[in-house]
């Protein structure tokens, strides 16, 4: 079941006050409407009811399937960070929060967090999706040295191809697609020497990169 808590936002537009509502957990069991907000980002825009400007809220929250045993913990803070941490270092099958069984993934911004929905929601290992974003990032440093990456995040385009979008800093974004063949053949390479998804609960590249050297 969803909490939520109410705060209040000063529009940094007009100076006025407003309320706005903060998800603390969102669980879209319920109301798949939820689930299409945390995506869109609908869920961490603030729309000033005075002047009518909007921007993206960060915060702390956690998003989860418990039918699919899927939990996703956005953290914004040091502090948040290291308290999730703590929270699933001793999970084990039967007591605790969230179980050893359950996949958990502690992520660092809403685009991470709703990219690893998209991974998830495709059936899809997110460490070998993080093998195939580090690659191309790669080959885009390669081919365009000067580029800075902001972030790099997968993506499902409306033609149903896999995309990988790199995020620049001066705003000349790049993406590239890949294939479902493509990932199966780098899951039969690499995949299947993993450990258990659920023994992670932080997948980036650069974890990725640790997974290419064992």
């Amino acid at each position: 079941m969803s909490k939520i808590h109410m705060g209040n936002i000063t529009c940094i537009s007009c100076g006025k006050e407003s309320p706005f509502r903060y998800w603390d957990m969102i669980d879209p069991m319920f109301d798949r409407s939820v689930k299409d907000k945390v995506l869109s980002g609908e869920l961490f825009t603030f729309t000033c009811p005075h002047c009518g400007f909007k921007r993206r809220v960060t915060y702390d929250c956690i998003y989860q399937e418990m039918g699919r045993g899927i939990y996703l913990h956005l953290v914004t803070t040091e502090n948040s960070y290291m308290q999730a941490v703590n929270m699933y270092a001793d999970r084990d099958e039967h007591s605790g929060y969230v179980l050893s069984s359950e996949i958990v993934r502690i992520v660092l911004s809403q685009n991470q967090l709703a990219e690893k929905i998209r991974i998830f929601d495709e059936g899809l290992d997110d460490r070998i999706v993080e093998i195939i974003k580090a690659y191309y990032l790669t080959e885009l440093y390669q081919q365009v040295p000067d580029f800075e990456a902001e972030e790099v995040l997968f993506y499902k385009n409306d033609a149903g191809e896999y995309e990988i979008a790199f995020l620049s800093k001066d705003g000349n974004h790049r993406t590239i697609s890949f294939t479902r063949q493509m990932y199966e053949g780098i899951y039969e390479d690499i995949g299947r020497r993993l450990p258990p998804i659920n023994q992670e609960i932080e997948v980036d590249m650069e974890i990725a990169m640790e997974y290419l050297k064992q």
